[in-house]
């Protein structure tokens, strides 16, 4: 499957259900989780708070060693990258340790090389490293995306690709924050 391309797509049954079932004026609380070795996912995830934070959401991003409260996380974004063939294991670890992030939106993106490989290495990313990050998610997963990571010069289009798809899902997971200005209370 191409989560690529085809990660927004979704039932009309589970858009529905998304956009009503929180409180009207609420606004949607945004986790940024993710895990870094060499900086890379750690300087996606600040963009993707930078860039969401400009729409008027009020994200935060925290690396998971911090082992962060997502108790009043509405939607959370996991990021990892991916080392030997596997997602970060303080990653896995962190979402174990959660509960599996059960009775939570999420949606996941992983940093990884094998897209230099072309169309082959980008399907074997999605296939494999998705499935791995997915497996222990017990929460509602609505959007999962692979991006191509780097390792010495940052990587400026894959930070506004992740921007613009972290702009996307938030609105899918919650409306736009014109319409979520008030606290909840």
């Amino acid at each position: 499957m191409d989560f690529s391309r085809t990660d927004l797509r979704v039932s009309r049954e589970k858009l529905i259900r998304l956009q009503t079932d929180r409180s009207v004026g609420d606004m949607v609380r945004v986790c940024i989780l993710y895990g870094s070795r060499r900086g890379a996912t750690r300087t996606v995830a600040q963009a993707i708070e930078r860039a969401l934070r400009k729409k008027g959401y009020n994200p935060r991003a925290v690396e998971v060693k911090q082992k962060p409260d997502v108790a009043d996380c509405d939607l959370v974004i996991v990021g990892a990258p991916v080392y030997y063939e596997r997602p970060l294991p303080e990653v896995l670890r962190f979402i174990e340790e959660q509960g599996g992030l059960a009775g939570k939106k999420v949606t996941v993106f992983i940093l990884a090389m094998a897209q230099k490989f072309g169309k082959h290495g980008r399907e074997y990313a999605e296939r494999r490293y998705l499935r791995l990050i997915m497996e222990p998610i017990k929460g509602d997963v609505i959007s999962s995306r692979v991006f191509e990571g780097w390792l010495f010069r940052k990587n400026e289009t894959t930070i506004k690709e992740a921007q613009t798809w972290a702009e996307e899902v938030v609105k899918l997971a919650g409306g736009e924050p014109d319409e979520l200005c008030r606290p909840r209370g």
